[in-house]
């Protein structure tokens, strides 16, 4: 979050922007070398939300476990019901009553049935359910007034989950609807990768935690925070090293605790001003240092990409929006690759431009946009309404977004073209 940036100094210190594709392919060539391996962890069930699993997942059972009734109605044998009609019902001598969860030892023979209630075991005898809706009783007749196909109504064993099926990949990014499968099938204890422990801090003089009274010269500081929850947001525990003064002593100190961890997020003081010593601190702490320092891609150019012994280093921004595209573009796929999934919980829309907009040719251009549904023949369509291409300090153009679309080397993007938006709240804005 620098405000005294010089201008001249960034043009002379970036003669050159590394392009995003190459960064990357540098960056992670260097993380694949050091084979950074998260062991395995036992966790409940209940505690494994957005974690990734460490082994397939095997059903131990079948399920359903025994034959069960998928609608309220009577048990009964389907020969029983041959000719039934509104005009010439079948009718069946009621022998008793099966509940979920409880034990019968009734049987259905031919000529009677068994009333019987969603989910309950079926009876000894019987081979269908006929629902209630098509039959009327008193108290020892029931009248069928439809044949009923052979199996109606009636779950199979194993319908749903077959024992030793693979129900959950190694590598899943645990969902509720996980969490609700593995509960189904009796387990209470799952694997899954520890979660990878990253440590994050800001530099910056005029950086306050937020309760703090203001200074003239000082400002509330928001990226450590929002790097947090990224990470949180992927499974990460995150590790909070604070606010560290512009002193190169003190980014040292900090910058060396952090190495004792599985990655680390900088934020500020990685461009080229007088008082950004990341750089040069992670250069002297150790090898390979630095990799990549300027990339193509805006906002979010000042980006360095370093490895110091056996622990990858982000160095983002101090800029918010810039230092939100930094996670976006390399602690994400980070994060990603260390835990061994290709799980991101990304939703995409499609939409068409609404503006024409002149862009950086030779940068990867974050264009953040505002969606609105219109309607179109039948069905509709989004428009994306761009809301900025720029304004790497203004948090609120990622606020007041829905989404955002990632345009490379283009110059111009013209008034309705197709774009794919990321939406940022995962369509929790946007009217489907």
């Amino acid at each position: 979050m620098k405000n005294n940036i010089n201008q001249k100094e960034i043009s002379k210190g970036f003669k050159k922007y590394e392009p995003v594709s190459k960064a990357s392919f540098k960056f992670f060539s260097a993380v694949e070398k050091l084979k950074i391996t998260l062991r395995s962890e036992s966790v409940l069930v209940t505690d494994s939300l957005d974690r990734v699993l460490a082994f397939d997942f095997k059903s131990p059972l079948d399920v359903p476990p025994f034959r069960r009734a998928t609608m309220d109605g009577y048990a009964i044998l389907s020969r029983d019901t041959m000719g039934a009609s509104e005009i010439k019902p079948t009718l069946l001598k009621i022998m008793g009553r099966s509940n979920a969860g409880e034990k019968t030892s009734l049987k259905v023979k031919q000529g009677t049935a068994i009333a019987i209630a969603t989910g309950a075991k079926i009876p000894k005898g019987a081979d269908s359910v006929a629902m209630v809706e098509i039959t009327s009783t008193n108290s020892e007749m029931v009248s069928i007034f439809k044949k009923i196909e052979l199996g109606k109504n009636v779950a199979r064993v194993g319908e749903d989950v077959q024992k030793g099926q693979v129900l959950i990949k190694k590598g899943t990014l645990l969902t509720s609807q996980d969490i609700a499968i593995m509960s189904s099938v009796g387990v209470n204890r799952i694997s899954v990768y520890r979660k990878p422990r990253v440590a994050i801090f800001s530099t910056g003089n005029e950086l306050v935690e937020p309760g703090s009274r203001l200074s003239e010269s000082s400002v509330y500081e928001s990226n450590r925070y929002m790097l947090s929850s990224l990470a949180k947001e992927l499974g990460c525990e995150v590790i909070d090293m604070g606010i560290c003064p512009d002193d190169k002593k003190s980014i040292q100190r900090r910058l060396k605790s952090a190495l004792r961890h599985d990655i680390v997020i900088i934020s500020g003081g990685s461009s080229v001003g007088s008082k950004d010593y990341v750089p040069e601190v992670i250069n002297e702490l150790g090898r390979p240092g630095v990799l990549v320092h300027g990339i193509a891609m805006r906002p979010g150019s000042p980006t360095a990409l370093s490895i110091v012994d056996k622990t990858p280093i982000i160095s983002a921004p101090g800029y918010p929006v810039s230092a939100y595209f930094a996670f976006f573009t390399f602690a994400r796929p980070l994060i990603m690759k260390l835990l061994r999934t290709s799980d991101s919980h990304i939703s995409t829309v499609d939409a068409t431009i609404t503006k024409t907009l002149q862009l950086s040719p030779r940068m990867r251009t974050f264009l953040r946009v505002k969606l609105d549904k219109k309607k179109q023949g039948n069905g509709f369509r989004y428009g994306a309404k761009p809301i900025s291409a720029t304004g790497a300090s203004l948090l609120s153009t990622l606020t007041q977004s829905d989404g955002f679309t990632i345009l490379d080397n283009k110059s111009v993007i013209k008034k309705g073209e197709k774009i794919h938006v990321i939406t940022l709240r995962q369509g929790k804005n946007i009217e489907f």
